[in-house]
């Protein structure tokens, strides 16, 4: 049977603030696409012909905007999760079909510049229970950190006070249908009162109760969790000084480099560097570096 995707969208995004206020995580725009989008393509990529988009209780919007971004001969879902608790919560509220599959698992703002297909095929083709995907940090302390010998995880800590190692997690979850059956019979709360993923993993493999293989991504890491990420991570995407929707307005403004305006903008009398304006908003006669506008005319400074 072939791996099924989900893709995880909870969390508030209060880093992204304003910027999220009034917006799931999954719709921030990056270089005027949702983030689900880029979500969905990673997994599909890979081979992944079935997707399931974990929602909130509450949001709404998420499903019809993964629906209409789904990659030709994909078939997405939503499942949502009731309560805001943790990663292996949302997981496990996909229900019966998790059964007997092999899952790769997504947050929504992991965004990977890279192919994730030879660690899917790897897992798939492995023996092991689970499998972490991995990237050097200069942060250990502030991230899940795995120590390695070839492909198998010795040793798998969520922010440890001494790190063993500067690999860590970047947020994509691989779990054979014995790691399912294993969240399913013991969703271990973490610290913070939620059942995570990382924290159900690491008490798998202290427990013996399984094996997890992994490996570091060839590719690229991009981050989205704060503004000033998220206008780096556009840096890094965009291959123009600027990207402007077509039906936005511009008059007497300069713009670039690393600027994206969204649908429906209108701009007077502007000029600006290293900026996102999302879709609606209207600036008039600011100068500008480092800056994200929301819909309602919100500055912030990145």
């Amino acid at each position: 049977m072939e791996p099924l995707g989900v893709i995880l969208t909870g969390g508030r995004a209060t880093r992204l603030r304003p910027l999220s206020e009034g917006m799931p995580k999954s719709l921030i725009p990056l270089l005027n696409r949702p983030l689900i989008a880029y979500s969905l393509e990673m997994l599909a990529s890979t081979g992944i012909r079935e997707i399931v988009v974990v929602v909130g209780a509450d949001d709404v919007r998420t499903g019809p905007v993964a629906v209409q971004h789904a990659p030709p001969g994909v078939r997405v879902t939503t499942a949502s999760q009731m309560e805001p608790r943790g990663s292996g919560d949302a997981l496990l509220s996909v229900g019966n079909a998790l059964d007997g599959r092999h899952v790769v698992v997504a947050a929504v703002d992991t965004v990977l510049r890279g192919d994730l297909g030879p660690q899917v095929r790897a897992f798939t083709g492995s023996a092991y229970d689970a499998w972490v995907t991995l990237k050097e940090t200069d942060r250990p302390r502030e991230m899940g950190i795995v120590v390695l010998e070839g492909d198998r995880v010795m040793d798998l800590v969520e922010k440890p006070a001494e790190p063993r190692s500067n690999l860590a997690l970047v947020a994509i979850w691989m779990l054979a249908p014995g790691a399912v059956e294993y969240l399913r019979d013991h969703p271990m709360l973490s610290p913070r009162g939620e059942v995570e993923l990382t924290h159900t993993l690491d008490v798998m493999l202290r427990e013996g109760h399984g094996t997890i293989g992994g490996a570091v991504f060839e590719g690229d890491w991009l981050d989205t969790g704060t503004l000033a990420s998220l206008l780096r991570t556009q840096a890094a995407l965009l291959d123009v000084p600027a990207l402007v929707a077509p039906d936005a307005t511009i008059e007497g403004s300069r713009l670039g480099p690393n600027v994206v305006i969204g649908a429906g903008a209108t701009l007077i009398d502007v000029t600006l560097s290293n900026a996102l304006v999302a879709p609606g908003a209207r600036l008039e006669h600011v100068q500008a570096n480092g800056i994200v506008v929301t819909a309602d005319g919100q500055v912030a400074s990145a």
